[in-house]
């Protein structure tokens, strides 16, 4: 045997040990959510939505695809849950996607024990001239508004038949924008880390109040300073 099979031979079983060691194929349990092995596929937005937010083919198709390879949990790309034009993205905002999810559910289910969540999302406007809305320009009724159709989709997604869901507060769309210690706010949204954790905090509390039953939800977070 030559030296470069030899060590190919121990570059695999370097691999293989150093996998062993991080129990990436050991069950899991997160909150009563039983996962048979700790690899989970993130959100990422594939495109592959048309502009309506609906369900298609190419969208389930891909996802069975990650099922099929036995990951233990599969995060679905970002689910919008307000009405605002936003191109090629899934929505969970109205009652007339659920048909679409449901079916994307159950064909994750279906094919193996993979665990599967939405990413749920809100982001402000953007006009094409370049201007941006930020969170300093939300009224109070617009804020009451956002904690209603996160805590609306989440019961949704209950609905569907997904095991839980997740709340993107990252990468400078709305909840992050308020948590961030640059949240420009002064009123008791902001200007206190207190104030800054307020929408997070009435958001949960709000898809608690709307579940039936045991769901779990949880925030997907970059790091910020207090």
């Amino acid at each position: 045997m030559c030296s470069t099979q030899i060590g190919r031979k121990l570059s695999v079983a370097r691999c293989l040990k150093a996998v062993k060691a991080m129990k990436a194929f050991e069950p899991l349990n997160i909150a009563g959510m039983a996962l048979s092995n700790r690899i989970m596929v993130p959100a990422m937005v594939t495109r592959l939505s048309g502009d309506d937010g609906f369900v298609n083919q190419n969208i389930i198709d891909r996802y069975v695809r990650y099922a099929q390879g036995g990951v233990g949990l599969i995060v679905i790309e970002a689910m919008a849950v307000h009405h605002v034009k936003s191109g090629p993205l899934l929505r969970i905002s109205d009652d007339k996607f659920v048909p679409g999810l449901t079916d994307l559910a159950r064909r994750i289910h279906d094919t193996s024990d993979s665990k599967v969540v939405p990413q749920i999302i809100h982001f402000l406007k953007v006009a094409k001239s370049g201007w941006r809305q930020t969170i300093d320009m939300l009224s109070r009724d617009d804020i009451d508004r956002i904690v209603e159709e996160f805590g609306d989709a989440v019961a949704r997604a209950r609905e569907v038949g997904f095991d839980g869901a997740e709340l993107h507060s990252a990468h400078a769309y709305t909840l992050s924008s308020f948590l961030s210690r640059t949240n420009p706010r002064q009123d008791d949204y902001g200007d206190t880390l207190e104030g800054r954790l307020r929408l997070i905090s009435r958001i949960m509390q709000d898809v608690r109040r709307k579940q039936a039953k045991i769901f779990r939800s949880a925030c997907a977070t970059t790091p910020t300073s207090s």
